[in-house]
Order: C-alpha cells, then structure tokens, then sequence
C-alpha cells in the first residue's frame, strides 16, 4: 500500500518529538544530581559515632543485723535447765562453769553464734552463780543487755552477796531487774540452825588446828587461829539475823581465880569487839566470863590449858 506525502511527515514529527522529550528528562535528571550533590557538600561533618560503654558494679548484700544475746537459766531443785544464744565459747563456758561450780546438774544447750551482739554473758556468769548459790529457786534471764533475776534468798548474807553481784553486772553496763526477795525463818529455827552453824565451826577449827579458837597465855589478845574461825562465825550470825548469843569466855587454872575471872570476860569482850566489828549488832551479843570454872581439858598439860584459854557461844532468844 502506497503512503502519502502528509502522512510520512507526520510520522517524522512524532519521532522528532519523542527525542526532544528523552533529552529533556536527561537533563533534568543531570539537574537533580547536581542538586543533589551541592547539597550533601554544604552540610557539616557528622561526628564520629559514640562508643558507650556499660558498667555493672555488683554490690554484696548488707551483713546480717547482730541478735542480742539472749539467755535463760532456772534452777529446779539441784538441776538448772539453761538455753539460749551467745557470742562466744567462752562465754558459754563460763556460764556452765557457773552452774556446775555451784555443785548443781546442767540440763540444756546453749548456742554460739558469732553473729549474736555480745552482751558480756561472763558478767551474767559472776551474777548467776551468787544466784544459784543463795536460791532453790533462782531465775535468771539475759534478754539483750537486760537482765531479769528472780528467787527467794536463803537468807541476808546471800541477799547482800547477790546485791554485789548486781551492782557488778550494772557497772558492766547491763540493766538488772531485781525481783529477788529474802527468806525469813522463825526465829525459833534461826536460834537451832545458828547454834548448829556456830558449833559445826569450832569443830572444824579444832580439826584443823588441834583445839579450839584461843587466847595466848595470860592475854586477852585474839590467836591468829581465833580471828580466823571468828570471821566464820562472824557470818553465821549475820545469816540468821534474829537470834542473840551469849559470849562466855574462859581461862586455864594458872593465875588466881579473881584475876581469871576478870581475864575471861576481857577475853569474851574481845570476841563480841571483834565481831561487831565484822558487821554483827552490839545488842545481839552479851559477854560473860567464867574464870576457871569450866575446863574442857586437863590443867597439868600445856595442851589442856590452851584448850581451856577459849571462848563458847550459846544462841539463844533475842531480848524485846
């Protein structure tokens, strides 16, 4: 088929038109890159990327907080049942010693723990045993730095040895909370346990030292023997408070009678000195002399007549 003139010249157009166009988008395209390009050069130089680097710190959990120290004890009859927590072992083994010192059975465990603040348990070992020694019935409890003492007193001079203890713990630092109260015996039953106390003594000295607490020859001057069993006695009548005692003194057969008679009771006054002296009421005690009345040995020996330069006692009821 034969094609026009006209219609060749309109194919050349469109194929003119169609270049035109490709070379245009070519150089909006060069356009946009050198856009592109003068962009990116104006910004500024990006800093250099961070490294950051994490540390874990680890810390050790808080140590535990100190558990008081924390004991109890109580006496039933000859045994003490004890239990608690303490320090130390010497602690705890001052605190059996305590019990077992005092001749009595130990039933129970204490604990040692070094995380226990320590509260001197030794202290409460000086006071337990002056408590186990003068109660049937002591009670002790440490709780912390407190101290709680309970029991009945056998009698004053336990009551006064349990006071000192005390007063040791509180120097120490510890509270005490005394509930302790003191056995009064009739006085009837303080007159024999006294007398039996008193004789039980001067037993015991004239097994030790061959005869009774004396005086030197023709002296109202105490033997150092004398002074030492009068401290025992000295004691006994402070530990049964109501009972009075006569203080009979004696002379061996040398001399006159007037003048052995003067001698004894010189001798006796000493005695009753003495034993104030010690602490024991003036009006419990009254002197008597016997002279050479009342031998106990023969005056032919040496050793009869020191055994009669001696004094006796006899308890007996309280005046008023």
């Amino acid at each position: 088929m034969a094609v026009s003139h006209s219609e060749r010249n309109q194919d050349d157009e469109e194929e003119r038109d169609g270049c035109a166009a490709l070379v245009v988008a070519f150089i909006g395209l060069g356009i946009l890159l050198a856009i592109a390009y003068w962009w990116a050069a104006s910004q500024p130089d990006a800093p250099p990327p961070t490294t950051t680097t994490t540390t874990t710190t680890t810390t050790a959990p808080p140590p535990p907080e100190p558990v008081a120290s924390s004991v109890q004890i109580e006496r039933d009859g000859n045994t003490v049942m004890v239990g608690g927590i303490v320090q130390t072992e010497s602690e705890r083994d001052a605190l059996a010693a305590a019990v077992t010192n005092a001749g009595l059975e130990v039933d129970g465990q204490i604990i040692v723990s070094s995380d226990v603040d320590d509260s001197d348990p030794r202290v409460v070992a000086a006071l337990l045993t002056s408590l186990l020694d003068g109660t049937n019935d002591g009670a002790l409890a440490l709780d912390d730095s407190t101290v709680t003492v309970t029991g009945e007193a056998l009698d004053p001079v336990e009551a006064e040895e349990l006071e000192a203890a005390i007063e040791t713990a509180i120097a120490a630092g510890l509270t005490v909370d005394d509930q302790t109260t003191i056995r009064v015996l009739p006085e009837s039953v303080q007159i024999e346990a006294l007398q039996d106390e008193i004789n039980q003594i001067f037993e015991l000295a004239r097994e030790l030292d061959g005869q009774y607490p004396n005086f030197d020859t023709s002296v109202e001057e105490l033997s150092g023997g004398a002074t030492a069993t009068l401290d025992r006695v000295g004691v006994a009548l402070r530990r049964y408070p109501l009972p009075a005692a006569d203080i009979i003194g004696h002379t061996d057969s040398r001399g006159s009678r007037a003048t052995n008679q003067t001698l004894s009771e010189e001798r006796a006054q000493a005695v009753a000195d003495y034993l104030i002296g010690l602490g024991v009421e003036a009006d419990r005690l009254d002197v008597v002399g016997q002279g050479e009345a009342q031998p106990i040995a023969s005056n032919d020996s040496e050793e009869g007549r020191a055994e009669n330069r001696r004094v006796d006692f006899l308890v007996k009821k309280r005046d008023g």
